[in-house]
């Protein structure tokens, strides 16, 4: 039988628990007669085989199972609560938009680095399907930014402009890049990074979204800024020639565009925005009485 997901077992390091089994989404995995973990005869990966998901690898506590050619001793321990909370907690509370940044590049290996933690992302049976267009280098992306603007202004000239726009509001934006800041089309970002999937199949808009929100969380562990931006998502529709440039298929789902790079202005505290009461809608069922 061929093993396509190279899944291997050390029978002297299995104790049978059957946690694999339990954690399996895809309903592959078994105890066989010698209380050993084992998987089913698989003809493909999905919905009918394997998610590879690499679960069965990471739950198990006697680092028994190897999948993929993956060794369970090159994964990252759990960290604890204790350790975890109030990092993410300090994280999160001091994530801000940036919309000024540094005329400093990113190291690739670390841009690198960054999407390749997205590959542990939540994504709608695991499909996997995210794409990443990236810009990583601020010269190509100054090209593509007055590109961009060039034919932005062109088509205003001609009355065209991007959804929700008019000539009055159009007006308005350039005159706040001389005020408020000088790009508002891209905040100014050196790099620039584009999740999409295609249409039709799975879970595009969710999965588009999540990798999103991932990823400035993770340039925010990385001291960078980072910006979710939707306005040159739709100015770029006016464009199709420019956007082609992305190289992104006409049937995928761009849902935003992320600039990021190291921020002009550090911020010296994070806020204390929360969540107002009557925006949590806290849903009780209690036994014996009726919904309506």
């Amino acid at each position: 039988m061929e093993n396509m997901a190279q899944f291997h077992v050390d029978s002297k390091k299995c104790i049978g628990c059957g946690l694999c089994v339990k954690v399996c989404p895809g309903g592959v995995l078994y105890l066989n007669e010698e209380n050993c973990s084992s998987m089913k005869e698989i003809r493909g990966f999905g919905w009918n085989g394997c998610w590879k998901c690499e679960h069965c690898m990471a739950v198990c506590p006697k680092g028994a199972i190897r999948i993929f050619g993956k060794d369970p001793e090159d994964s990252v321990p759990p960290v604890s609560p204790e350790q975890s909370a109030n990092i993410l907690d300090a994280l999160i509370r001091n994530r801000h938009s940036c919309r000024r940044f540094l005329t400093k590049d990113v190291d690739p290996s670390v841009i690198d680095e960054m999407i390749c933690l997205l590959g542990n992302a939540p994504n709608g049976g695991n499909k996997q399907q995210v794409e990443f267009t990236v810009i990583e280098d601020r010269t190509e992306m100054d090209r593509f930014r007055a590109l961009a603007y060039e034919r932005m202004d062109e088509l205003a000239a001609e009355g065209v402009y991007p959804r929700g726009f008019d000539r009055p509001s159009y007006e308005d934006m350039k005159r706040w890049e001389e005020t408020v800041r000088p790009d508002m089309l891209f905040c100014g970002a050196p790099c620039l990074m584009i999740p999409h999937a295609p249409l039709g199949k799975g879970e595009p808009v969710e999965d588009v979204m999540t990798e999103a929100a991932y990823f400035e969380l993770i340039c925010a562990s990385r001291g960078l800024g980072a910006v979710m931006m939707t306005f040159p998502k739709d100015v770029l529709a006016n464009m199709p020639d420019v956007r082609a440039l992305l190289q992104i298929p006409e049937d995928h789902y761009i849902g935003v565009m992320i600039g990021f790079g190291y921020p002009e202005i550090r911020y010296a505290r994070g806020t204390q925005r929360t969540i107002d009461e009557e925006r949590i809608h806290r849903i009780r069922f209690r036994e014996g009485e009726e919904t309506k």
